[in-house]
C-alpha cells in the first residue's frame, strides 16, 4: 500500500508540474512597429528616417514634462485651445505610442494641413492634423507629436480627443480610434 502511495504522489507531483508549467505566463510578442506604422501624405517612411522599433516604442513623456513648455518661455504668449477627449472607438496606448514617436522623429519637419490630414497611422489609430480656421497651417512635427500627447496622458480610459500644436492654436491634433 505505501508503494501505490508513493506512485500516486509522484504521478500527481509530475502532472502538477506540467500543469504549472502550461499556466505560466508568457511573454507578449513585440509588435513591429517599423512595418507597421504608415506616414501620412508627403512624410517619409519609417525606414527613410532610419528609426528602430526601439526608438518607436520609447516612452512619451509624463504631463508633467510636457506642460514645461510655458515655463521655458514665460513671455510667450500662446493662442489658447480647449483640448478634450471625446467618445467613441479609442486608439490603443503602445499604437498612440509608435505614432508619437514616429512624429517626434520627423523634428522640425512641417506637418501641414489645409483641412484635415492624416499625419500617421498604425492598426486602428490615426493621428491628425486639422486646421481650425481656413487657410494652411503647419507645425513642425515634433510640436504636433507634443501635443498629441496630451490625449495620452488625459484620455487615458478612451485614447481619442483632440489637443493644439505646440505653439501653434490653429493645428489641432486629433487622436482617432477605428
Amino acid at each position: 500500500m505505501f508503494g501505490i502511495t508513493k506512485s500516486t504522489v509522484a504521478i500527481a507531483s509530475v502532472l502538477a508540474l506540467f500543469g504549472a508549467a502550461a499556466a505560466a505566463p508568457t511573454s507578449a510578442p513585440v509588435v513591429d512597429y517599423t512595418k507597421l506604422i504608415i506616414p501620412g501624405p508627403g512624410l517619409p517612411s519609417v525606414a527613410e528616417l532610419g528609426l528602430t522599433n526601439e526608438d518607436l516604442t520609447k516612452p512619451v513623456p509624463g504631463l508633467e514634462q510636457l506642460m514645461a513648455r510655458e515655463s521655458e518661455n514665460p513671455n510667450a504668449v500662446f493662442k489658447r485651445y480647449t483640448p478634450q477627449c471625446w467618445g467613441g472607438p479609442a486608439c490603443s496606448w503602445s499604437d498612440a505610442q509608435g505614432c508619437y514617436n514616429y512624429l517626434v522623429g520627423l523634428g522640425n519637419r512641417p506637418c501641414k494641413t489645409s483641412g484635415i490630414d492624416q499625419m500617421c497611422r498604425v492598426n486602428g489609430c490615426s493621428w491628425q492634423a486639422r486646421t481650425l480656421n481656413s487657410r494652411e497651417v503647419s507645425s513642425p512635427c515634433s510640436n504636433a507629436a507634443n501635443g498629441g500627447a496630451w490625449v495620452m496622458n488625459n484620455c487615458r480610459g478612451n485614447i481619442r480627443g483632440s489637443n493644439a500644436a505646440w505653439g501653434n492654436g490653429d493645428l489641432a491634433v486629433d487622436l482617432i480610434g477605428y
